[in-house]
């Protein structure tokens, strides 16, 4: 009885080790928790506010290189001493990586099942990706934008990640295999030098391969455009272990040091609010510009002699970077979930919006944090049953258990219709920009005759993005001679470029329409461009239709801006496509953004009602002052 108790008592202590830090970690490194800690701030700042800390995606750059230098860190000192096999290492991964989580994923399914069913649909492929580890490439697949995520948002958007991260641990026993057989073949420092020169080498893919205007998720999520970190990071692991330190530290050494700490952090904060994902300068430049920074950064925090370096130990960064896999794990799905059920109205307010979100975000994470290093500790089955009398086990746990059983439940019962609707969506829009050109062609010749609207409703130039291009077919029987340029994943800032190469043609009119807006925001991103879209077009007469996406966060913000630009430019008038969408789900499809066969005619019908309404009441003009009829006739046409 007395040894039962003294096992249930160290399995109750390892609840609560994980908050009281009682046991002392061995070969910990000075400032890598802390450096772990900035990095799941910014991460966590850019997903709850991807408006404001439009640069927090830097912190996953930070993530890919500390994982690299950890792991290299840890296998380099086992095989020192003696203990490192593959079989453990893959073993202490399956535990400590994918145990939590398999668990925050069923966890989330059982979730969606009971709150947001719907949610469901089409999961199940995303989630197999998931637990295989080539979740990256599953959404450059589906043309999963991290900036630009609408047709697919999903709680598990941010598990490209762990993509890379899983196919890295596959491949790094063969890399340090070959380091080992290089550093004994030739020597220590040329074999550190070889890998630093692959990772650079791998470095320049991402400059190379990126190209303005186009989905950046190809660069943004692959494993070739981002594994250098990795492997920088290992070399700096390596390096730690298998090359003696100077023991001489001269006064401009430390001096250097802690200078370059600080300011590199200063710069770091800066980038979090002011870089953005849809910068070229952010992929050509800024991206390596700071992986080869945290590098250094690395390189320095790690040196016990720089005073500096111990403020990445304070306590709360120290914090956020031992929980730093728990707290990256939950929060999107937190944030997902939240948006989902539309919290914000229940609260009311921002402040206690957000405080309930986090809130949330570090309970989850502690809770399965407990639960892993618990799971971890356990010798047997017998013990685990033991431990399960724990209070904090009886006060989670079957709550936990059932939600994960509604979660296994949900991925066996997840309908494919979302699957299915996105096939069909996707074939239509590639059928619809196949046919442009030659439809726009034919469209140029209008026989005016048959024309009843005003004539400054012919040869309308129409500029849009993948709402617009869906409707298409609908808006040439609506408009006659319209001119329609439209393409899936465009955002704002291309519509200054588009407006220019249809002026050159010679078939940009006095009227146009603009349906641009959904993909990405436009405060804080597309100011400049789209204010520069607006001036270009002068005083022509812009219908700009806003958008209707639920969910996604920007959209609110971005009809906001369309209505103050149309206060600020007599010209501009909006289109409330969002106002009527809102009220005709059904008009929709499974993505609640484009629209369905009936949706496309009403869309059209909508947008071609609108103009006409505003045309006729009032007299309008063209740029030269002239006033142009209100209506066409046959026989005016002479």
């Amino acid at each position: 009885m007395n040894r039962d108790m003294g096992v249930l008592n160290q399995n109750k202590n390892n609840f609560i080790g994980i908050m009281k830090n009682t046991k002392k970690v061995k070969d910990t490194i000075q400032g890598i928790d802390g450096l772990k800690g900035i990095a799941i701030i910014g991460v966590t700042l850019f997903h709850m506010f991807p408006n404001s800390v439009t640069g927090g995606f830097l912190g996953v750059s930070l993530f890919f290189l500390l994982s690299g230098y950890l792991l290299a860190f840890t296998t380099a000192n086992q095989y020192k001493k003696g203990t490192y096999c593959v079989k453990s290492y893959a073993e202490r991964r399956i535990r400590r990586i994918l145990l939590p989580l398999i668990i925050m994923i069923m966890v989330v399914l059982g979730t969606l099942y009971a709150l947001v069913p719907e949610a469901l649909a089409g999961i199940r492929a995303e989630v197999i990706s998931i637990l295989l580890g080539y979740n990256n490439w599953w959404q450059i697949s589906q043309n999963a934008d991290y900036f630009t995520r609408l047709a697919n948002t999903s709680p598990f958007t941010h598990m490209w990640f762990m993509g890379i991260e899983l196919q890295y641990i596959v491949a790094w026993p063969i890399i340090f295999w070959l380091y080992r057989n290089l550093s004994r073949l030739l020597s220590t420092r040329i074999a550190l030098l070889v890998l630093t020169i692959i990772a650079l080498g791998l470095g320049s893919i991402m400059p190379i391969m990126y190209q303005p205007g186009v989905d950046v998720s190809r660069v943004y999520f692959g494993t070739d455009t981002r594994v250098w970190a990795l492997l920088l990071g290992a070399v700096l692991g390596l390096r730690y272990v298998d090359v003696k330190a100077s023991t001489h530290i001269s006064k401009f050494k430390k001096t250097f040091g802690s200078i370059f700490l600080v300011t590199s952090t200063l710069a770091l904060i800066v980038a979090y609010v002011k870089l953005n994902g849809q910068d070229p300068l952010t992929y050509i430049i800024w991206m390596p510009v700071f992986t080869i920074l945290f590098a250094l950064m690395v390189l320095f925090v790690e040196k016990k002699y720089l005073t500096i370096g111990k403020f990445f130990d304070m306590p709360l960064l120290k914090w956020l970077g031992h929980h730093s896999y728990g707290l990256f794990l939950w929060q999107y799905p937190v944030i997902y979930i939240f948006q989902k059920l539309e919290l914000l109205n229940f609260f009311g307010n921002e402040i206690g919006y957000y405080t309930a979100m986090t809130v949330v975000i570090f309970l989850l994470t502690i809770w399965i944090d407990t639960v892993t290093k618990w799971f971890n500790s356990l010798i047997s089955w017998s013990e685990f049953f033991k431990a399960i009398q724990s209070y904090y086990v009886k006060v989670v746990t079957p709550v936990a258990s059932l939600v994960i059983l509604a979660g296994g439940i949900a991925f066996c019962m997840a309908p494919a219709d979302k699957q299915r609707d996105m096939n069909d969506l996707q074939a239509r829009l590639e059928a619809n920009a196949l046919s442009q050109a030659s439809a726009n062609e034919k469209n140029k010749e209008v026989n005016l005759a048959d024309v009843k609207d005003p004539q400054e409703m012919v040869n309308i130039v129409a500029v849009g993005d993948s709402v617009m291009l869906g409707a298409a077919p609908a808006l040439r029987n609506d408009f006659a001679g319209i001119y329609i340029d439209a393409k899936v994943s465009r955002y704002v800032g291309a519509g200054l470029d588009i407006f220019k190469g249809i002026n050159k043609e010679g078939r940009l009119g006095d009227v146009v329409i603009v349906g641009l807006g959904t993909n990405g925001p436009i405060t804080g991103y597309y100011e400049e461009e789209t204010k520069a879209l607006v001036e270009y077009l002068g005083d022509r007469k812009i219908y700009w239709i806003n958008n209707y996406a639920p969910g996604i966060s920007w959209i609110d913000e971005n009809n906001a801006y369309l209505e103050k630009l149309a206060k600020d430019h007599p010209n501009i008038v909006i289109i409330d496509w969002a106002s009527l969408a809102a009220k005709h789900r059904d008009w929709l499809g499974d993505d609640g953004i484009h629209p369905n066969d009936l949706g496309v005619k009403e869309y059209s019908k909508f947008v071609h009602d609108q103009i006409k309404a505003d045309m006729l009441s009032k007299s309008s003009k063209d740029r030269n002052g002239r006033t142009i009829p209100k209506r066409v006739s046959a026989s005016a046409d002479i």
